[in-house]
């Protein structure tokens, strides 16, 4: 999913908000209990709750960006390389070039010391 197209559901999403928010009647009275959707916000904190909401969409959005810039290459420019690695160090160690341990623990112990 594209960022175009999940910031302007962001944006749709906050303009629902805002005009259920606006154009909920206003009792003045506290009520408590469970919402199907978000209570009616009284105007002073209808501004602070708006600005909270559109932060967090920023930052969701810049998150979205930085995950995007991230470039991984193919697994198969990388595997290649890394069975061509595996299999020469297995022939090392059939012709005694390389070491072996008993244990990972040994191992840890000689890279280690």
């Amino acid at each position: 999913m594209s960022s175009r197209i999940k910031t302007s559901s962001h944006k749709s999403q906050l303009a629902g908000i805002k005009r259920k928010s606006r154009d909920a009647p206003s009792t003045g009275e506290k009520t408590g209990g469970v919402y199907e959707s978000a209570p009616h916000i009284p105007p002073a904190e209808d501004r602070q709750t708006e600005l909270m909401l559109a932060e967090i969409i920023t930052r969701l959005n810049r998150i979205e960006e930085k995950i995007d810039e991230n470039i991984y290459p193919p697994e198969s420019a990388i595997k290649p390389e890394f069975i061509r690695r595996v299999k020469k160090a297995q022939t090392d160690i059939r012709k005694g070039k390389g070491k072996m341990y008993n244990s990972i623990e040994d191992f840890f112990k000689e890279i280690e010391a």
